[in-house]
């Protein structure tokens, strides 16, 4: 973290890396739509974690683990979505009606992760942890 005088403005500048950590969630909320940048996120926030301190640790903490959560979350929902797809095959297509169990999961996993992804913005936005931080 360091301090320098903005050239013109007189005022106090302090890099806490919050751009930093406000780009992985940028990159977290196109992995909804791409996919691939979920992954560029979590590496950054990897590589950069080591040398963090203070609130950007906390940051991507939060970063890390979420997509990680997610991860697991998405292999479990595959899974029952090919163990429904299969019930579907042995009962001649009857089974399909319980599809909606992991279309379910999933929307339920969308709206989580929408949820924490905005929450840890708000955090980042407002200098707190997100752990911390009790306004949601």
């Amino acid at each position: 973290m360091y301090t320098t005088t903005m050239p013109g403005y007189g005022r106090v500048y302090q890099n806490t890396g919050r751009d930093y950590v406000l780009l992985i969630y940028a990159l977290y909320l196109a992995g909804f739509f791409t996919g691939i940048t979920a992954f560029v996120g979590v590496t950054l926030a990897h590589m950069s974690r080591r040398s963090a301190t203070g609130l950007k640790r906390a940051q991507l903490d939060w970063q890390i683990r979420l997509f990680w959560y997610g991860f697991l979350a998405l292999a479990a929902i595959g899974m029952i979505h090919l163990m429904v797809a299969g019930l579907g095959a042995i009962t001649g297509g009857l089974g399909l009606v319980f599809m909606v169990i992991p279309w379910g999961l999933t929307l339920t996993w969308g709206i989580l992760t929408a949820w924490a992804i905005v929450r840890g913005i708000h955090a980042a936005l407002m200098n707190r942890s997100v752990v911390s931080s009790s306004s949601f």
